[in-house]
């Protein structure tokens, strides 16, 4: 959560660090440049060295940079601690947790596992939020509830990591082909069209779900509500991941993954759409928190559920350390441009405007994403009748 502290406590960063909202969005875009480098590596390494070598490692150090942000660095100390959490929290972490989960769920419950993992990601993250919500509230001021904050985001990774160093088996998820023919998997897999539609599915999916990051500030500065008050919209956000995920897994299983997918585009099409038009009213607050809550149900929802596309696509499950890399380089691109185009929607437009401005734009976006996911289902479809 380490890197991700904006989409909960973004007005109060501003307020101690003393930089503004396009300050805040170039952290995070420095996060998603080194992110982004390290996605395919963490392919290859996830193919060579066991998950939990990888993720206690990742766990560890990602917490100790949590713990140099509670001496209130610099802002150049900032840029660097988030360029570190791009190596940390990826090139070690993400492809070995993906494939892992794929072997666990097996040809029939990708729904389920992949709904688990981001519901279980869930229930953890909204249980530190809402910790970290509390000593924020109860710390005596803006400045000392924020360290409060990064020490409980910094301790709870290293406990993690500790955590599976001493639970977690030390087994590779392997095909015992995939080292002489690496090379050639690779060729094979850059060449499979669904590889590509999946990737265009996670990035759509990813632009709308950092969307979500967004709701406390547009809370405070449109709605005119108090910072602890966006900080609890935030966490509500985050409670509602872990039923949205798993309930979106069950359910994928039943009625088709990608069918899944489209809904949720669907539904963030209109939720999107309707934050754009409705005008911010202190009386309609109880509005806001409605729409708060549906998006945050459609955006777990795809997240839980859109990997468990490979299985459904019909990429072999020798390709899936590699497609894992590719598809992720592509998905996770915007974390490289998505919170600067947030930040300058806001800074460039007076009050409410910018962030109508911005949800319009999600909308479209999520437009886009039902289209790519219907292309992907009529490709696997050929594949399969091929």
């Amino acid at each position: 959560m380490l890197p991700y502290m904006r989409k909960t406590f973004q007005t109060s960063m501003e307020q101690v660090f003393q930089i503004d909202s396009a300050e805040i969005g170039f952290l995070n875009s420095t996060f998603g440049l080194l992110a982004l480098a390290c996605y395919f590596p963490g392919g290859w390494l996830a193919d060579r060295i066991s998950a939990r070598k990888l993720l206690t490692f990742s766990l560890v150090c990602t917490g100790l940079g949590g713990a140099y942000m509670t001496t209130l660095p610099s802002y150049t100390g900032m840029l660097a601690v988030n360029a570190f959490w791009g190596v940390t929290a990826i090139l070690t972490f993400w492809a070995a947790l993906i494939k892992a989960t794929r072997h666990w769920g097996g040809a029939h419950e990708q729904g389920l596992s992949f709904g688990l993992l981001d519901g279980g990601r869930g229930v953890t993250g909204a249980v530190l939020a809402s910790i970290a919500t509390a000593v924020f509230a109860y710390a005596g001021g803006v400045r000392e509830g924020l360290i409060a904050v990064f020490t409980v985001y910094a301790s709870a990774p290293i406990l993690a990591g500790i955590a599976v160093w001493l639970i977690v088996p030390d087994r590779l998820y392997e095909h015992k082909a995939q080292y002489s023919e690496n090379e050639s998997l690779l060729r094979r897999a850059v060449r499979l069209p669904q590889v590509w539609l999946l990737a265009g599915v996670i990035f759509n999916g990813y632009v709308l779900y950092v969307g979500s990051y967004e709701f406390p500030a547009f809370a405070e500065r449109a709605y005119g509500q108090s910072k602890v008050f966006g900080a609890q919209l935030g966490t509500f956000r985050d409670w509602l991941r872990p039923i949205a995920a798993i309930g979106a897994g069950l359910l994928a299983d039943r009625i088709g993954v990608t069918r899944g997918v489209m809904g949720a585009f669907i539904l963030l099409f209109v939720l999107y759409g309707s934050l754009s038009l409705i005008p911010p009213s202190a009386a309609t607050v109880w509005l806001l928190a409605i729409q708060v809550g549906a998006v945050a149900i459609a955006v777990f929802a795809l997240r839980g559920i859109y990997y468990a596309l490979m299985q459904e696509s019909r990429i072999p499950m020798a390709y899936t350390g590699i497609v894992v890399g590719i598809v992720s380089v592509v998905g996770y691109t915007p974390d490289i441009f998505i919170h600067l185009v947030a930040g300058w929607f806001v800074v460039s437009h007076e009050g409410a405007q910018g962030y109508h401005l911005y949800f319009g734009f999600l909308a479209v976006i999520a437009l886009i994403g039902f289209c790519v996911a219907w292309r992907l289902n009529r490709c696997g479809q050929a594949t399969e009748d091929a």
